[in-house]
């Protein structure tokens, strides 16, 4: 049986990994499947070669620190590799940095937004589309999610469809194809991983105009990422 690839495109805070583990980590305890089912790629090594799209059963485009505008080598080589599994079958999500790969990749623009980072527990809208959607119908009209993320997709790549928006960030999920989805906001967190961010993050966020405070008030525990990627792990044939 094939496996499920994680493409690693960052790490998280130390002090994190001691609770939760690393981002593929938080993916894989979220999906609800076994770790010896996971391969991880780290995208961010040179020496390495991307591997062929549809040796697995689905890809997984983790989130990162770093900012897709820093342009460097490894991401356009993750950018270019992202195009080749269009000819293939295999289910491919990307979350935060892999959803702004993902959307540059297909000829969208990614960027900082004029009015600072999107933090917190959100709540997102998802379009008619999104109903006879494979890997979104499962989510209500409204639901709020968990984000934490200073770039956005600021124009759609041509021939994509829009699946969630809200008024902080209009591209919130995309449909690429068949097979290919992405999310900006992040499913494989919980409720006390983005606590965290928030109190590491604290004077940067006030520096924004954001209250800290404020924010880890409106924390609540919430399964929706879990629902998606165990649906997106449905998909994969797992």
């Amino acid at each position: 049986m094939k496996k499920l690839l994680i493409v690693k495109t960052g790490s998280t805070y130390d002090s994190i990994k001691k609770n939760h583990g690393d981002f593929e980590d938080m993916i894989i305890a979220a999906s609800g499947i076994t770790k010896e089912k996971f391969d991880v790629f780290d995208a961010r090594d040179e020496s390495l070669t991307f591997p062929l799209p549809d040796k697995y059963a689905g890809i997984i485009i983790t989130g990162s620190h770093d900012m897709l505008t820093y342009n460097d080598d490894w991401m356009q080589d993750l950018k270019d590799w992202i195009n080749t599994i269009t000819d293939t079958d295999t289910p491919t999500l990307g979350i935060c940095f892999g959803h702004q790969a993902m959307a540059e990749a297909f000829g969208g623009v990614v960027d900082y937004r004029d009015w600072g980072p999107e933090v917190g527990y959100v709540k997102v809208k998802f379009d008619a589309e999104a109903y006879n959607d494979e890997l979104f119908s499962l989510l209500y009209d409204k639901c709020s999610v968990y984000q934490y993320h200073s770039q956005s997709v600021i124009e759609l790549p041509r021939g994509a469809t829009l699946l969630a928006t809200n008024s902080i960030d209009p591209v919130q999920a995309i449909r690429y194809n068949s097979h290919m989805w992405s999310c900006q906001f992040h499913p494989e967190f919980n409720h006390e991983i983005v606590a965290h961010y928030i109190n590491q993050n604290a004077l940067h966020l006030t520096t924004e105009g954001l209250d800290p405070y404020e924010l880890l008030m409106r924390l609540e525990p919430d399964q929706t990422g879990e629902k998606l990627l165990k649906q997106f792990i449905k998909i994969c044939g797992l």
